[in-house]
């Protein structure tokens, strides 16, 4: 007959040890609901949006005053930046707010990445920004009206892209947690054909 060996008993500091390391592995590998800033990729398509200043992801060199033409026209340098093309935005993850506006004649389905993740991709989260439109007008939101409001990065309205002349190809808007129903005061904060988050 075989003989079972008898249960070892593990010292209890020994113990705690190896469960500490077991529970900081799981941590390391649990899935994220957005890309972490060492996560960033570069795009493979046109860019859409640039985000610059206090990051701490970058997929692109420096500010080059040959190339970057239309950044140089809004007085807009960096030391480096990170670039998002439409496919890395929706990678983000594409959420939907539904926002009922006192101009229109019905409400409107906005689809886009959460601000707050795509700061987050660039390693620029819980800070200050100012959003840049394509005719140079700046929104700034402060990091608390970013957490706050479901502020999303609207790549499509009712289900479709924007283009430019749909105040595309970005327009940042948000909901309001209550569902209240937005006013000119709200609409005057969204900024549209936006390309540029410079972040302080």
């Amino acid at each position: 007959m075989t003989e079972i060996p008898a249960l070892r008993m593990v010292p209890r500091g020994l113990l705690s040890a190896v469960l500490a390391a077991v529970f900081c592995v799981a941590v390391v590998f649990m899935p994220e609901t957005a890309p972490r800033a060492a996560d960033l990729g570069k795009p493979a398509g046109p860019v859409v949006l640039t985000v610059a200043g206090d990051i701490g992801a970058a997929n692109r060199p420096a500010f080059d005053d040959a190339t970057d033409s239309f950044l140089n026209y809004h007085e807009k340098t960096f030391q480096s930046a990170a670039e998002f093309d439409r496919a890395m935005l929706e990678s983000l993850g594409m959420q939907q707010v539904e926002i009922a506006y006192e101009g229109w004649a019905q409400p409107s389905t906005f689809e886009g990445p959460w601000l707050k993740d795509v700061l987050a991709a660039a390693g620029a989260a819980g800070k200050n920004v100012t959003v840049v439109a394509l005719d140079g007008f700046g929104a700034e939101i402060p990091a608390a009206d970013i957490q706050a409001l479901d502020w999303v990065v609207g790549l499509k309205r009712d289900g479709r892209y924007l283009g430019l002349g749909q105040r595309g190809p970005i327009w940042l808007v948000y909901s309001r947690p209550d569902g209240a129903v937005l006013t000119a005061e709200d609409e005057q904060r969204w900024p549209w054909a936006a390309f540029y988050i410079e972040v302080e």
